[in-house]
């Protein structure tokens, strides 16, 4: 059972064989197993009981019938064929002899019943057993019907166990017995006296008047006489008694009428002498039970030197060996040569989203039609058929990135598989960019330059604005690799990633700023401020210059010497964005100076404002001193009543 257990963890040294050694999927399909057994044997009889063949039996013990010092021998053959593209199981079947040895034992048999001595007289019968044993040699023929297994798992090791069905053709036990008995007589006498006529003493203790020729009673009379000479004496005068009596025929055979299906185990080491012959190691097992009609009328003895087989009263026995086996196995015929890929050339496509990749399968038989099936990315496309090269190859092209599985090459009705192909898209990067700001302060005319990209292809370029998701670019990669972004305002861009075919690359974050405006020219303390002076703001803002608070300052204090007078803000903006976002800029910057005024105690019910956006320009927009001009806001004062 240890090696049985041994070998059951074999497989898990075996799932990727070694080389330099056959295999069991290479080796032949068919096998012819001849092994030696040998070890102990036990059996377990039951057997009829035969006191009713005593005609009225008295104080009968039949015994109890028993085998012990057994052991067993034989061989075996068979021949079996292994499946399957592993080959490790299999089916056999051949011929089995065995033989068995050990003694049948029957303990304290005695027996008294009703006989008639030589002379007609009626008398009770009491037989003892003396040593009542058989040597039993025991042979049977089986055939064995069993499914095989068998892993070779290094150049020289391997495990093979069978196990199935044993089917008995015969049993034959050949017996010599070592039997002895004493036979005593009580006689009971009717009217008449010792030479009336005799009658059966049917009572378990004889009567006080019955004639006793037993060794009891002939040492109660006589202590010192010799009991031997007293009985061959008697048994010369026709009494049927006597010591030590032994059957007149001590040998002899009987079997079994019914044979029966059992069963066998029979694990193995093997060592492989070569790829032809391997030899067996191993322990054997086998159970089997027969069934056997007593012999009819069965008495183990009926009269002196009569003896009938303790085996011919047995009705069932159940027969089992245990012990070492070894043999050889031969395997016949040819090693099967697999057809196999030796190896699978790859070829990724040139470019991200190309189908210009492949696989070559080597080691085909050349110029033989071939059909590859394999499925990419979970998906089966149609079968590939071509023809082999004279080098043994053939190559799948047009293969676009992806993950190829279940590739298996057939040719005829051979199949080979191959394994998992994997081809990628080379990775497309950045290899360099390039930001020009824009012109001026709150002009969006910056740009950038990104280099590396594949030309002629479309591009998608994703990024951020200060913080915020825009819109995606998209456009095609130019002849020189390179693809830019125009229209770009001030700020800082992140999260920037350019997308070509199904590749991605992520540039790198960039920061745009226009050129610092000139601040507007200083106020002569020494004039009187004109409200009427522009208030200056920076690109895209609502901020007020702070070279243009004087002016605020002055209109508070002129409002405040009005009281009566309100006050009109008109704010502008330059033309650079849209005309709603200038539209808008331009009244936050009117509200920017009424806020201030606000703050210096003017009531915001005499200030209104207005925003014209670039509708009334002061200069042109084509300059940047233009530009610069146009941002303002100006203020007018309207005297009480008008």
């Amino acid at each position: 059972m240890l090696l049985v257990a041994a070998g059951a963890t074999l497989p898990a040294n075996a799932q990727t064989p070694n080389t330099g050694y056959s295999t069991d999927a290479l080796l032949s399909r068919w096998v012819v197993d001849i092994n030696l057994l040998g070890g102990l044997a036990s059996q377990t009889f039951t057997t009829a009981n035969s006191v009713n063949n005593y005609p009225n039996a008295l104080n009968a013990n039949m015994g109890n019938l028993t085998f012990k010092n057994g052991y067993s021998f034989g061989a075996d053959g068979q021949l079996g064929f292994f499946f399957g593209q592993k080959r490790h199981f299999g089916l056999g079947a051949g011929i089995m002899y065995m033989q068995q040895q050990g003694d049948a034992a029957l303990d304290n048999f005695h027996i008294e019943y009703q006989a008639t001595d030589s002379r007609g007289n009626i008398f009770r019968q009491v037989v003892t057993g003396n040593n009542v044993s058989e040597s039993i040699t025991a042979t049977s023929i089986n055939i064995p019907v069993v499914l095989k297994y068998k892993n070779r798992f290094s150049k020289h090791w391997g495990f093979t166990a069978d196990a199935g069905a044993l089917i008995n053709l015969q049993i034959k036990n050949a017996y010599t017995t070592h039997a002895s008995f004493n036979d005593e007589a009580i006689y009971q006498f009717a009217q008449g006296g010792d030479a009336g006529p005799t009658v059966y003493d049917n009572s378990p203790i004889p009567s006080e008047n019955d004639w006793l020729i037993t060794k009891a009673e002939f040492l109660r009379n006589n202590p010192n006489g010799n009991y031997q000479d007293y009985v061959n004496a008697k048994r010369a005068l026709g009494f049927n008694v006597g010591e030590g009596l032994t059957p007149n025929t001590k040998t002899g055979n009987t079997s079994y009428t019914q044979g029966s299906v059992g069963f066998i185990v029979q694990p193995s080491m093997n060592y492989f002498l070569s790829d032809k012959v391997a030899l067996n190691f191993g322990v054997f097992y086998m159970y089997q039970p027969f069934k056997n009609n007593a012999q009819s009328g069965y008495r183990l003895t009926d009269g002196q030197g009569n003896y009938s087989s303790v085996l011919n009263n047995v009705t069932a026995s159940t027969n089992q060996d245990y012990g070492i086996n070894i043999g050889a196995r031969f395997f016949l015929g040819k090693k099967h040569i697999p057809w196999y890929i030796t190896s699978i050339d790859q070829n990724a496509p040139s470019q991200c989203g190309m189908c210009d990749g492949s696989f070559a399968l080597n080691g085909l038989t050349p110029n033989q039609a071939v059909r590859v099936d394999y499925s990419v990315n979970g998906a089966k496309p149609v079968e590939y058929s071509s023809t082999v090269q004279a080098d043994g190859k053939v190559k799948i092209t047009n293969l676009c990135a992806g993950s190829y599985t279940g590739i298996t090459a057939t040719i005829k009705k051979q199949n080979a598989a191959g394994k998992t192909v994997t081809l990628s898209d080379p990775p497309i990067n950045i290899s360099s960019q390039t930001t020009a700001n824009p012109a001026v302060s709150g002009g969006c005319d910056g740009s950038v330059t990104f280099n590396g990209l594949y030309a002629g292809k479309s591009v998608s370029i994703s990024y951020n604005m200060n913080g915020n998701a825009q819109p995606a670019y998209s456009g095609f990669v130019k002849s020189d690799n390179s693809v830019t972004m125009n229209g770009l305002c001030e700020g800082k861009y992140t999260g920037i990633m350019a997308t070509v075919s199904s590749c991605s690359a992520q540039g790198a974050d960039f920061t745009l700023a226009a050129p610092t405006p000139p601040p507007a020219p200083p106020v002569t303390i020494a004039e009187k401020i004109d409200i009427s002076t522009p208030i200056m703001f920076d690109v895209n803002e609502a901020t007020i210059h702070p070279s243009s608070y004087p002016v605020i300052e002055e209109a508070a204090e002129e409002l405040k010497e009005n009281r009566g007078s309100y006050l009109t803000i008109n704010g502008h903006a330059d033309a650079s964005g849209s005309e709603s976002f200038n539209r808008v800029l331009s009244l936050r910057r009117a509200n920017s100076v009424k806020k201030q005024l606000t703050k210096k105690g003017i009531n915001p019910n005499r200030l209104k404002t207005r925003g014209y956006g670039s509708s009334i320009p002061a200069a042109t927009n084509s300059t940047t001193e233009g530009k610069q001009q146009n941002r303002r806001a100006v203020m007018k004062i309207t005297p009480a009543g008008n």
